[in-house]
């Protein structure tokens, strides 16, 4: 009897001498866990009405170099990182090309060239005549002959909206028409590669209805399982069936590389709450689908119907919905169960689906939304499961929302160390 107590005596001696030692060995977790902190890769805004449209007007002017500053810097504040710069790629604009693409680098912004040759659609009174093989040709001997101009992770689309230049009518020329997109993809991914810069080629813009009806396994694999579309919408649901149809279909990842609102033959004319509402509602389409999209570009900053500015510069209702999704707001936590320790691959989702993370194995999760509320529900499997609440107030900023689980059926040794820290 007497051995029988104190072996119950030394084992509990021991447990509480083991249990002192990890007790109060203090836990040490890496600081500045990664926290994605853009909903997209590629987040862009587009300036064509003026880095285009005004390549000629402005050619001349350096005092217009203080406009191009004050938008890259507008464009910046947003959360971006990609500036869409539309100058062609035509000699005589090649100066103002470079003035874009200086400032926008001083911005801190990547930059993803959406110009084209003029001589492609007529621009500036060029002649409408320049043939697929020249564009493909005359394209790589530009990104040859300009490799100063263009930076790693830069995106480089050569002929945005190719088929607007009617050399393939449907259906009779769709085959014609994917197998320049491709060799275009080739060329100017070979072209790169010559003067040793890592610029993405495989984002090349097409009109959303013409992509659906042509692309191609062959195209889209040649294009790095990635559609990129200029799509402009009557509503959420359009949008919605477009995000669906290339994932499915295709196995691909999109880009939305042009999208705005209001556009009159579409949508009407909005009010400024009218135009913000809108592109919150498309917005928030994009941040339901947001795991098989690459990359948002908006269209315009300035000076057309779906501008983000006014002209003098001040910020229109729809700029702050932009910022909204460009600089989202993070939300953190830790997983631990009663005792203080981390619980590692945890599940963190919420009822509508819209985040489904795991804990690493420090405990840590984090995701990143925009301004609003959320149900968290963490846990399941083996251990509890708790609900709770958390709010972006406003963009860019940062929450902590912490969980403590309790396992289902807890083992003898997860009772003793409870027990020993009630005790103790």
């Amino acid at each position: 009897m007497r051995r029988s107590r104190l072996k119950i005596f030394s084992g509990i001696f021991v447990c509480v001498f083991l249990f002192g030692i990890f007790a109060f060995i203090p836990r040490v977790f890496p600081e500045g866990s990664t926290v994605p902190d853009k909903l997209w890769k590629i987040q862009s805004i587009d300036t064509m009405k003026t880095s285009r449209d005004k390549a000629r007007q402005e050619l001349n002017n350096t005092d217009y170099d203080t406009n191009i500053k004050t938008e890259l810097g507008l464009i910046k504040d947003t959360g971006a990182n990609y500036v869409a710069i539309d100058t062609p790629y035509d000699n005589e604009f090649k100066p103002y090309l470079k003035r874009w693409v200086k400032y926008a680098r001083d911005a801190g912004l990547h930059v993803w060239f959406r110009g084209n040759w003029s001589a492609w659609e007529g621009w500036f009174d060029y002649p409408k005549n320049l043939t697929p093989e020249e564009h493909i040709a005359k394209t790589s001997e530009f990104i040859k002959n300009n490799p100063d101009l263009f930076a790693d992770k830069d995106i480089f689309d050569a002929c945005p909206e190719c088929e607007n230049a009617h050399y393939w009518p449907q259906p009779a020329k769709n085959e014609e028409y994917l197998a320049f997109l491709r060799k275009q993809q080739a060329s100017d991914q070979a072209a790169f590669a010559t003067i040793h810069k890592n610029v993405h080629t495989n984002i090349a813009s097409v009109i959303g209805g013409r992509a659906k009806e042509v692309m191609d396994q062959d195209t889209i694999n040649a294009y790095e399982n990635v559609v990129s579309i200029d799509h402009y919408v009557k509503n959420t649901r359009s949008m919605s069936d477009y995000l669906h149809y290339f994932p499915t279909k295709l196995n691909s990842k999109v880009v939305i590389s042009e999208f705005g609102a209001p556009i009159p033959d579409i949508n009407g004319d909005m009010s400024e709450d009218q135009q913000a509402n809108f592109i919150n509602a498309i917005f928030a389409t994009f941040y339901q689908n947001k795991d098989t999209i690459l990359g948002v570009n908006y269209f315009v900053l300035m000076d057309g119907t779906t501008k983000l500015l006014n002209d003098d510069y001040s910020l229109r209702k729809a700029y702050q919905i932009v910022k909204n999704y460009y600089s989202p707001g993070i939300i953190k936590g830790q997983v631990t169960n009663s005792h203080g320790d981390p619980l590692a691959n945890v599940p963190i989702k919420s009822p509508e689906g819209l985040v489904n993370v795991r804990t690493d194995e420090n405990g840590n999760y984090s995701f990143a939304m925009p301004p609003g509320s959320i149900t968290l529900i963490a846990g399941g499997g083996k251990y509890t499961i708790k609900n709770k609440e958390a709010m972006i107030a406003t963009s860019a900023t940062e929450v902590t929302q912490n969980f403590q689980l309790d396992p289902i059926n807890p083992d003898i040794f997860y009772k003793i160390s409870d027990y020993l820290h009630k005790i103790i």
